[in-house]
């Protein structure tokens, strides 16, 4: 058996992953390999170099010293002037990129030097628009893999690495199954940022700022949908799915809420996990519903579902 964790991308709410982390830890599950997109790649990196409490116990500290302003620096007039001027994005990653430094990720550490479980890194090449997944190569250098799988445009530049650029991973896919299961993953803990029994969009649109995110967000839904419609056409894939979300209004760009998210994670990890078994063997033989469909239903109504298999 190869046990990969797939961590999707979410922003601020990357805080509920360690705590979900921390939770299968203790219950002794831990991962052969990781694979993490935008602020999953940064929670990634932890198990990389050792799947163990004390580390996620470093990455809790991490995310508790980490600020919006370690992000997204400057104030609203700099903003303005960055988009005025015709800057590649609304925030410099500088800071950003001074602050993983900070936080332990050296310049030279490659994904040959880690010696946890095996990363890899999601990114889309900003020119082909293709899925790149730093890892495969051990020469890589993590650093560039995290600033360029965090390289969320418009707020952040893309992320040049050897002549060649890069943005946000979630671009083409925020929950990378198809990543696991071409390196042979045959057990997958999928955390995924994301409220499966969001309700449909109720109001107009209005404005041009409402209108772009509702269609991102549509995008990054469908991306994921795809991916877990690649699970589901798998041959002998037993995955466990855990959707981890808040029901407090934090925005994504708001790093001040962690510690709080962090015990809710946790919480949500802990209550999905005592369902029961949340996995499911996918195989030809699988029949009726989708398998993702079918793991809902024991904490799902049949409304909730329909609502999931739309988003």
């Amino acid at each position: 058996m190869k046990r990969a964790f797939v961590l999707s991308g979410g922003g601020s709410l990357g805080a509920m992953q360690i705590g979900a982390l921390r939770l299968l830890l203790e219950k002794n599950i831990t991962p052969d390999i990781v694979v993490g997109c935008s602020v999953g790649a940064l929670n990634a990196s932890f198990l990389a170099i050792a799947p163990t409490l004390g580390e996620i116990e470093r990455a809790e500290q991490v995310w508790r010293n980490v600020t919006t302003d370690c992000v997204y620096p400057g104030s609203k007039l700099q903003v303005f002037w960055r988009l005025i001027t015709g800057q590649d994005s609304l925030y410099d990653n500088r800071r950003f990129y001074a602050f993983l430094q900070e936080s332990g990720c050296s310049p030279s550490l490659t994904f040959g030097d880690l010696c946890g479980a095996r990363l890899y890194v999601t990114a889309m090449h900003l020119t082909t628009g293709r899925l790149h997944v730093f890892g495969d190569n051990p020469h890589d250098l993590v650093l560039d893999a995290l600033m360029a799988s965090t390289a969320l445009t418009p707020l952040h530049p893309p992320w040049e690495i050897n002549g060649e650029r890069y943005v946000d991973g979630g671009t083409v896919t925020p929950l990378p199954l198809r990543v696991a299961l071409e390196r042979g993953a045959t057990e997958i803990y999928a955390l995924h940022l994301h409220r499966p029994d969001a309700e449909p969009l109720q109001k107009r649109l209005r404005g041009v700022a409402d209108h772009i995110n509702h269609a991102v967000s549509t995008m990054l839904r469908q991306q994921a949908d795809h991916d877990l419609h690649l699970a589901e056409a798998a041959r002998r894939v037993r995955l466990h799915y855990l959707p981890l979300w808040t029901d407090d209004p934090i925005e994504l760009t708001d790093f001040s809420h962690s510690a709080t998210l962090i015990e809710q994670g946790y919480e949500r990890a802990a209550a999905l996990m005592q369902k029961g078994d949340s996995a499911t063997v996918v195989n030809s033989e699988t029949a009726g519903a989708p398998w993702w469909r079918q793991w809902m239903l024991p904490f799902l109504g049949q409304q909730r579902r329909n609502q999931m298999s739309k988003a």
